[in-house]
């Protein structure tokens, strides 16, 4: 596997505020996707305003554009350079950033595919050790998969996996995406990250990885982390900062600006100093 330096370096800020809390009833996808969205305005003016998405559910999506919208406000989100659309409600603002302003929309149809992606229910995850987000190399379908204690094995060796594929109606092979966004041709690595379990439960045994995770903490920002190994429940990962043991975080592992990540949320459960470069070993569990 290979070996990345243990020197964490900082990311962008992450959403803070509880309105983007709403958003997650699923898993969340960290995606770039260009987006065109319009409606009504101030005093019924219409405009059409273009932007990009920060992360997406079934729900909704965390995006940023350079105007004001308003709490409950409707709009007509669409997809530029697809041909897919949809209605939504906006929740409200997250952050202004130097980008423009961050918001929280919750489509008005959940069932409207907008992203393109398939999202198991949450529910489906009770015996799973991994949450990948694979495409299917027949038909380019893309999904949110859980892999049990077996699958995870397999995939973190091969980097692929069989399954079956609905839309084929078949087996097939299953591989981590490219970014859609993404302009050279490298193949990239793709981003996975545990799955939380339904208790408090670690597996018999823990999965070494060399691994560059991403940890979201409300008032640290983004950080980019060398994660040591995953269990069932959890995580250990290296760093500098000073979490506080019970801080709340949002992690994804591994880590690129490449390709989508899946960001779940975790608690600090542990801490204790490293062997070298002064590093901090944080131990976290997911929480449901």
């Amino acid at each position: 596997m290979t070996s990345y330096s243990r020197n964490a370096a900082n990311a962008e800020p992450a959403p803070t505020s509880a309105q983007g809390e709403k958003l997650r009833q699923s898993e969340r996808v960290h995606l770039t996707l260009p987006i065109r969205i319009s409606g009504a305005g101030e005093y019924g003016k219409e405009f059409v305003e273009e932007g990009h998405t920060v992360d997406v559910s079934r729900q909704g999506a965390t995006i940023i554009v350079d105007c004001e919208l308003r709490p409950c406000q409707s709009i007509k989100v669409e997809r530029i350079g697809v041909s897919k659309e949809a209605m939504a409600r906006v929740v409200g603002q997250i952050i202004r950033g130097t980008e423009g302003l961050r918001y929280g929309i919750a489509l008005v149809d959940p069932n409207v595919n907008l992203w393109g992606i398939s999202f198991p229910a949450v529910c489906e995850g009770d015996k799973a050790v991994l949450r990948v987000l694979l495409k299917c190399v027949a038909c380019g379908q893309l999904e949110v998969s859980y892999l049990n204690e077996f699958e995870a094995g397999l995939f973190l060796y091969h980097r692929s996996i069989a399954r079956i594929c609905g839309r084929c109606g078949g087996w097939t092979t299953w591989t981590p995406p490219r970014s859609p966004v993404e302009a050279d041709s490298q193949r990239q690595r793709s981003c996975y990250v545990l799955a939380s379990g339904t208790r408090n439960q670690r597996l018999h045994d823990r999965i070494p990885v060399d691994a560059i995770g991403s940890v979201r903490h409300p008032t640290l920002g983004t950080e980019v982390v060398l994660v040591g190994n995953l269990a069932r429940g959890g995580l250990s990962f290296y760093s500098t900062s000073s979490y506080p043991e019970g801080s709340r975080v949002e992690i994804a592992v591994p880590y690129t600006s490449k390709t989508p990540n899946i960001y779940v949320p975790a608690r600090v459960v542990s801490s204790r100093k490293g062997l070298d470069n002064g590093l901090i070993e944080y131990g976290v569990s997911y929480m449901l």
